[in-house]
């Protein structure tokens, strides 16, 4: 399955749709994940941890969500 984790576009709004931890199970299980750039910061979570944790950083939401270039 492909996943996708788009940034939040709300002002003041923090929250991730997926923890790097919780991107690294679905890798694992062989599932592709993909998270748009800078997703996870305002949660405390960078690039480089889902990127670690085995996800694609992409570039905008309609690539984390559509029909991605990265499958």
């Amino acid at each position: 399955m492909n996943i996708g984790v788009p940034r939040e576009r709300r002002t003041d709004e923090h929250r991730v749709g997926l923890t790097p931890a919780a991107v690294g199970r679905l890798v694992a299980a062989g599932h592709t994940c993909a998270v748009e750039k800078n997703a996870g910061l305002g949660a405390g979570y960078a690039d480089l941890e889902y990127e670690k944790a085995g996800a694609r950083i992409v570039y905008s939401g309609e690539e984390a969500f559509g029909a991605p270039s990265w499958c």
